[in-house]
């Protein structure tokens, strides 16, 4: 029965809207800017039968509902107010059909049931939207509030002989203009507190109650800012009431009912979600293009004084206007998405935003830092951090929005072809456990992430080699010069060594020999003679052995192992040679000659019982002294000589020699 009734008025409704249309076309035509701008044609006609329409489909579904009937009794009671409006006008400025007095009556009536009737009813929709219900019990005071002025309004009218009524003059007495006074500020706040009360609500809720209370939000919202505009737009055209002024508004009265029931019945509400954000997008476009148009064209013919063609001032503020709105669409869209996506628009906006970034970030340094950013604002998160693992190298890894040594309470790797190159963390605050979207969110990242973590990696990997690199450069450079002083420092020793104990020989032999031709034959000459050869010997005996350990003439000539057989044989040296077959051959000047420094270096601090093992291993000639006291050797000049034929020196042991040189 309640779904009948209310299908009746909605049929009531339209029949009236109708009517309604039809009167207005006796006396103006329907497309001026007197019936669309004045009168809503055909956009109020379309509110109001959308209103009953929209409530009569909640009260089938909700028998009682109250803000189905509120809906159902807006679209009837405007409609009713529509056609008395027309009719007053029709009559009193048109000269229609019935007297003066019925014409009077009907404005009375259209003022009684009209905007302000729908005012005070939104006020209560508002309110209880949207399963009927008040935030609490002290938003009731609201609804008084709202009632209280809509009835103080009601009362003004009552002071107005309704036979005399003029819409546009109102001879109010004292009565009246107290009761005026009350009505429409207290109309006013009621809705204000009706706006408090649906932000509250939408603060509050969760999950589809959220979703319902956004669509409500948003209709208030497209009304509230259509009104602002109309109310700037008259400001500047000096109060004129066009078409451009009012098009916002009247293309926001079909959407409060349709949004406001789509909300009640939860039907499909995700779905909408575009069609609001792009509606959100139009409206704030629309605005600020009839408030820039509007303003631009005044200005420039205040300056040009109107003698320019109003084409070309039209032309000129179009294009301004399109100029000026270009910076402002980031913020616009951002806006749009935030009112109809709500919390789910932060996070693709953050990933969006990280997606430009990415491509500014090759480097590890700035690369982490960015995605730490993008993964704590996209899920809301106390903190993240980011790891990323560089092989052959320490983890890098950074946190947002400061460095923190706490562990991340969930973790998502970052995997690129199967090979984990890192992990994005996050701590989310207390009580906030993570959802399984933002669980989502974040493998979307990660998988975004792991080609830049990738490319980072190599980057990082390229640049530890480049240093190796570098520092090998620098032991070489070092060994280089090290040589060149032990070569330095060993001329100058042989320098000394040769004035010192062989030149000290060699040096007054001239003059003794001239000394022993003068003497002849005698004994003493004979003895003199037997020194100079004993002086002579001596010199000659210092040279080879001086010589011996530099420049054996036997290493040139017979090869490595009979150098070392031979310079053991010299020098008395206890120790022991073992040269396995493959090493008993030759091999090249440079690695012989490092061979043999080496084993001469090291039996310098020989022990009883040191040993000498030459061996060929895998293309290389292994050389191992045994039986070494290694604190008394030079063991930099060792290694400086090896490593400058390209081999490898073995010395962890201490009583071992060992050193590999490629052959």
């Amino acid at each position: 029965m309640y779904a009948r009734a209310a299908w009746v008025l909605v049929t009531i409704t339209a029949l009236l809207a109708g009517a309604d249309i039809w009167v207005t076309s006796r006396y103006r035509p329907l497309l001026s800017e007197e019936a669309v701008a004045v009168h809503g044609v055909p956009f109020v006609s379309i509110a109001v039968i959308g209103c009953a329409t929209m409530g009569a489909l909640i009260v089938a579904r909700w028998a009682r509902h109250p803000i189905g009937w509120l809906l159902c009794l807006i679209g009837f009671s405007s409609s009713i107010s529509l056609l008395a409006e027309a009719y007053s006008v029709w009559v009193v400025t048109a000269d229609g059909p019935g007297s003066r007095s019925l014409g009077g009556v009907a404005g009375w009536v259209a003022s009684l049931l009209g905007g302000q009737l729908s005012l005070a009813a939104l006020g209560v929709v508002f309110l209880v939207a949207p399963d009927g219900h008040f935030l609490s019990r002290r938003w009731r005071a609201a609804a008084v509030v709202v009632l209280v002025g809509y009835g103080a309004y009601a009362g003004m009218l009552l002071t107005l002989s309704p036979t005399e009524y003029d819409i546009d003059d109102h001879n109010l007495g004292p009565v009246g203009s107290l009761l005026s006074v009350v009505g429409l500020p207290f109309i006013s706040g009621g809705l204000i507190a009706a706006m408090v009360s649906t932000v509250l609500r939408l603060r509050r809720s969760q999950g589809e109650q959220r979703q319902q209370v956004r669509l409500i939000a948003v209709s208030a919202a497209l009304i509230a800012l259509s009104f602002v505009y109309l109310i700037v737009v008259q400001t500047i055209n000096g109060g004129h009431q066009t078409w451009l002024a009012t098009l916002p508004l009247y293309i926001s009265y079909p959407c409060l009912p349709l949004l406001l029931a789509v909300a009640v019945l939860r039907y499909r509400l995700f779905d909408l979600d575009l069609i609001i954000n792009r509606a959100v997008v139009l409206a704030l476009g629309t605005i600020f293009a009839g408030i820039g148009y509007a303003g631009l064209v005044l200005a420039v013919s205040g300056l040009v004084n109107l003698r320019t063609s109003g084409f070309w001032v039209s032309l000129l503020a179009t294009a301004l206007v399109a100029l000026a709105f270009q910076p402002l669409r980031g913020w616009v869209v951002r806006l749009a998405n935030r009112l109809a996506y709500g919390v789910r628009a932060q996070p693709y906006e953050a990933l969006s935003d990280f997606s430009r970034r990415l491509a500014e970030t090759p480097s590890p340094t700035s690369l982490l830092p960015a995605v730490a950013e993008a993964a704590g604002r996209a899920v809301s998160a106390r903190s993240s951090t980011v790891v990323l693992q560089v092989p052959g190298a320490d983890w890098i890894s950074k946190s947002w929005p400061a460095e923190s040594d706490e562990s991340p309470e969930w973790e998502v790797p970052v995997r690129y072809g199967g090979e984990t190159l890192g992990s994005i963390g996050v701590i989310m605050p207390k009580g906030r456990p993570l959802r399984p979207t933002d669980e989502q969110l974040l493998r979307d990242l990660a998988d975004q992430t792991a080609v830049a973590f990738r490319n980072a990696a190599m980057e990082s990997e390229l640049a530890a080699h480049v240093a190796a690199l570098d520092v090998t450069t620098g032991a070489l450079a070092e060994s280089r010069r090290r040589l060149v002083a032990a070569d330095d420092a060993t001329r100058q020793r042989l320098e000394s060594a040769i004035a010192r104990d062989v030149l000290s020989h060699l040096a007054p032999m001239p003059e003794r020999l001239s000394s022993l031709r003068v003497a002849g034959s005698s004994v003493a000459a004979s003895v003199e003679l037997e020194r100079l050869v004993t002086s002579t010997n001596t010199a000659l005996e210092s040279l080879r052995e001086l010589t011996h350990g530099v420049f054996p003439g036997q290493l040139s000539r017979s090869g490595l192992s009979r150098a070392l057989r031979s310079h053991l044989a010299r020098t008395g040296a206890v120790a022991v040679l073992r040269v396995e077959p493959s090493a008993d051959r030759r091999f090249p000047a440079g690695v012989e000659a490092a061979a043999y420094f080496c084993c001469v270096e090291a039996l310098r601090s020989a022990s009883t019982g040191a040993r000498i093992d030459l061996a060929v291993v895998a293309e290389e000639l292994v050389v191992r002294v045994h039986g070494v006291a290694r604190g008394e050797i030079d063991v930099q000049a060792i290694v400086d000589r090896i490593e400058a034929v390209g081999g490898t020196p073995y010395l962890d042991d201490p009583l071992l020699v060992s050193v590999s040189i490629p052959v």
